[in-house]
């Protein structure tokens, strides 16, 4: 095993969407050990939303290209509107459609390493923007689609309930 650098996200908030259990919770120990909170693991895109919803900013996200069977990019296409970097983690290069061709992507299975050293430097490259280029505020965002706010109240009906 490879140690991990400790401080490569010390104080960035980084989403994890991975529907795997297993890889999930290693990635967010890895991430966790290199500094960062990590929101999730999101299993799925609704859940997603329900943490981008919530008063945490988010600094990255790592995303899984397929979740259940449904691609991730609309929950992408999202982050881009609010100028969150991300990384895809993908079994195939072609999953990803040309629109995403920039972005930052690992092929599975992922090196921690190899990671933490990416989503370092897109959070990095986040911090460094001129104060004009910061993300909207939550009050200038436009409505989420009607999946997502549906996801958004399932998932805190189960909340409650698993809460009581």
């Amino acid at each position: 095993m490879t140690e991990i650098d400790n401080a490569a996200l010390r104080g960035s908030r980084v989403l994890v969407v991975e529907d795997d259990y297993l890889l999930a919770e290693d990635l967010c120990r890895d991430l966790r050990e290199s500094g960062a909170t990590v929101l999730g693991p999101a299993p799925t895109v609704h859940y997603a939303y329900s943490l981008l919803l919530g008063r945490r900013g988010v600094d990255g996200a790592v995303l899984d290209v397929r979740l259940h069977g449904r691609n991730v990019f609309e929950l992408a296409e999202r982050l881009r509107e609010l100028d969150i970097p991300m990384l895809f983690a993908t079994g195939h290069q072609q999953d990803i459609p040309a629109e995403f061709g920039n972005e930052a992507r690992l092929i599975k299975p992922l090196r921690t390493n190899e990671l933490i050293d990416k989503l370092g430097h897109l959070v990095r490259r986040e911090e460094s923007r001129p104060a004009g280029g910061a993300p909207p505020s939550p009050a200038a965002e436009p409505p989420l689609p009607i999946d997502a706010r549906i996801g958004r109240c399932v998932t805190r009906a189960l909340r409650l309930r698993f809460s009581e």
